[in-house]
């Protein structure tokens, strides 16, 4: 036996590269590409492995001849039950410590806003940099500045190599809330949420969209997706109905199916797939009153077909199911009356394992109560922090932990984290962001577009025209919530300035409100741009109410009467009232959630004419408030005299051609 530091695995990795290692036996082993930063490579039998427990012999575990389930059955057997329990702990890390992976060695980390973007150094750290340039060689070449996608691969894996130099060297997965795709790094292709993914009601547009997440996520080593959400749009109320993709149940399946199997692959896990977490079991659109956090009011008529989108997720081979961590669901008894439904035994245990079938991994929703969700069958405890293992350790039965680790660890293996954790930070700048990714954002979003109205349409090429509303100049409200919080600067365009840099500054006039508004705009075309503001639980204007702020009605009202044209384009995270907004528009555009990197070019190309308009509703608008009040929060498509039904949409060559 030999062994090597890390300058072997390199050797190795360009050996393998150049195919000029001796012809092996097709049934004979395939040398994968080992990278190791802290522990040793070693060679047995002709092959290299990572010495990961640093005692100079090949444990089982290391090697990878051997299947997941054999290397996890002999590393579980090394370690304590300590050991075991940090492996379920999954950390949201906006901040870090060396600690939590060098010695505690826990399993998983929600980047968070911990890698969205580079920090300038402040002035003390450019001091020092600039006394240690002195020393340097004066013929090298400064580095530049350091772009945001090189900074978030740095640190995922500096935390990689934290790990890696832990007793057994286990890696961690690292994952990111995704509904508005690898959007906690700042240069990322802000994807259309899944409301515009519903409208478009495209299957392989949705592969193509994961794709493009899966190649942004793993550049910057994140290999868990929290998303698809299978939840079922059945209440418009919910201010999560923008995470979801439609209030038709087939639509949800086909769609969940498209997107697993992109973030996957084909054949299921392996080391090139991202794990794809299906939410919120068993499907938290049936929010009472539609608040979210409230009892779910799933009966024996709804039920299945809340649970058809995570079955067809299941089906696709899912690696990860999450039960919703805000709500109970009374109609299941046991437990699940009084328990949200990642506490609840009925929920994961009875119906996800037992009736279902299901054999992967559950992932909880973000809680507190980490060993009561352990007790009733969960395996990685979201927000749990290294604190959380003692409690863990203390008040769940040993072979509950063991079994929910051996999961990890197979988990773990199949991905091939073990042999590299590692990614290229080159790499990371060419693919985050790229013109490619750019284009199928930008076509997702312009799929999605839906008028229901359209009258005395012209395009505004060649016009002077108004854009009014203050939404028309928010960045943000082109994405759901899920990104760095305010104040942090998201990278994107508004509504407002895509149409000026498109019909030139001088031909767009802005008004903020109705008082603005001339007397007299006869033959004028006006842009009003209507909606809510970005969130995620709780909606901008609540969720007692779906009609327009008074501001906005005025708003449209006053261009209305001083006679101007008036197109109305709506963002929007669930289905509104839009009574006022059609009776004073004469073209009503839905755009939804477009994205935030292309959400407003694509808007602006619309309304030049140069995109074709396809999209259909994804759910139901109701006329009044009073017909939402009427229908029952766990019902799809079930409003009375909707305003406009389920899947309506004006088709248009281009708009105003």
């Amino acid at each position: 036996m030999k062994t090597f530091k890390r300058i072997a695995s390199l050797a190795l990795a360009a050996l393998l590269v150049l195919g000029v290692l001796p012809a092996m036996a097709e049934d004979a082993p395939v040398q994968p590409e080992l990278v190791a930063r802290v522990k040793d490579i070693i060679e047995v039998d002709g092959y290299q492995f990572k010495d990961l427990n640093d005692n100079c012999e090949l444990d089982p575990y290391e090697d990878w001849r051997l299947t997941p389930e054999e290397r996890a059955d002999d590393l579980i057997s090394q370690m304590d039950i300590d050991q075991q329990a940090a492996q379920m702990v999954h950390l949201t890390l906006v901040t870090m410590k060396d600690s939590w992976f060098t010695k505690n060695n826990v399993g998983f980390a929600l980047v968070y806003e911990y890698i969205f973007e580079t920090e300038e150094p402040d002035e003390d750290e450019e001091e020092d940099e600039e006394d240690e340039d002195e020393d340097e060689d004066e013929d090298k070449e400064p580095e530049g500045p350091l772009s945001n996608a090189r900074n978030a691969a740095r640190l995922t894996n500096e935390i990689q190599e934290l790990s890696e130099e832990s007793d057994f060297g286990i890696p961690v997965i690292f994952s990111m809330d995704t509904e508005a795709g690898a959007a906690f790094v700042k240069d990322a292709t802000y994807l259309p949420d899944e409301i515009n993914q519903g409208a478009a009601n495209d299957a392989e547009l949705v592969a193509e969209l994961n794709r493009v997440l899966k190649e942004e996520l793993m550049a910057v080593g994140v290999r868990m997706a929290l998303s698809p959400d299978a939840d079922l749009i059945t209440d418009p109320r919910w201010g999560r109905n923008q995470e979801c993709y439609s209030e038709d149940t087939e639509v949800v399946q086909n769609l969940i199916r498209a997107a697993v199997v992109a973030l996957q692959g084909e054949n299921g896990i392996d080391e090139n797939s991202v794990v794809a977490t299906v939410k919120h079991f068993p499907g938290a659109g049936a929010q009472t009153g539609g608040v979210d956090g409230t009892p779910l009011t799933i009966s024996e008529d709804s039920l299945e077909l809340h649970l058809a989108g995570f079955k067809a997720g299941m089906e696709a081979g899912a690696a990860a199911v999450m039960p919703y961590g805000y709500s109970t669901v009374p109609y299941l008894g046991g437990d699940a009356v009084d328990n949200s439904a990642d506490q609840s035994a009925v929920v994961m245990t009875d119906l996800l394992r037992g009736q279902l079938g299901y054999e992967g991994i559950i992932q909880t929703d973000w809680g507190l109560n980490f060993s009561g969700a352990a007790n009733a069958g969960a395996d990685i405890l979201g927000g749990a922090g290294v604190r959380s293992t003692r409690q863990v350790v203390d008040e769940v039965p040993a072979e509950k932990i063991t079994e929910a680790c051996r999961r990890i660890l197979v988990l773990k293996f199949k991905m091939g984290l073990f042999e590299n954790p590692y990614v290229d930070e080159d790499a990371a700048e060419e693919i985050i962001g790229s013109e490619a990714h750019r284009a199928v954002a930008k076509e997702a979003a312009a799929k999605s577009f839906t008028l229901v109205k359209y009258e005395n349409a012209v395009s505004l090429e060649g016009q002077k025209f108004i854009v009014a509303g203050t939404l028309a100049e928010d960045l943000r409200c082109l994405s759901s919530g899920w990104t760095a919080k305010e104040p942090v600067e998201l990278k994107g365009t508004t509504i407002l300035q895509e149409l000026k840099n498109k019909a030139g500054e001088e031909n767009v006039t802005y008004i903020a409100d109705a008082a603005e508004v001339p007397a007299d705009l006869s033959g004028v075309t006006a842009v009003v741009v209507v909606g809510e503001k970005s969130g995620t639980h709780d909606p901008a204007w609540g969720a007692s109410t779906l009609e327009f702020p008074e501001e906005q009605v005025k708003l449209i009202n006053a261009l209305d009467k001083a006679g101007a044209n008036v197109t109305a384009v709506v963002v929007m995270n669930r289905a509104y009232v839009l009574t006022p907004v059609t009776e004073a528009a004469d073209s009503v555009l839905l755009v939804y959630r477009p994205g935030v990197t292309c959400g407003a070019e694509a808007v602006a190309d619309c309304l030049f004419g140069e995109t074709e308009i396809t999209g259909r509703l994804p759910f139901q608008i109701p006329a009044t408030m009073e017909s939402v009040l009427a229908q029952r929060e766990d019902m799809p498509k079930d409003i009375e005299n909707p305003l406009y039904e389920y899947g309506f949409g004006i088709d248009a060559e281009g708009f105003g051609r």
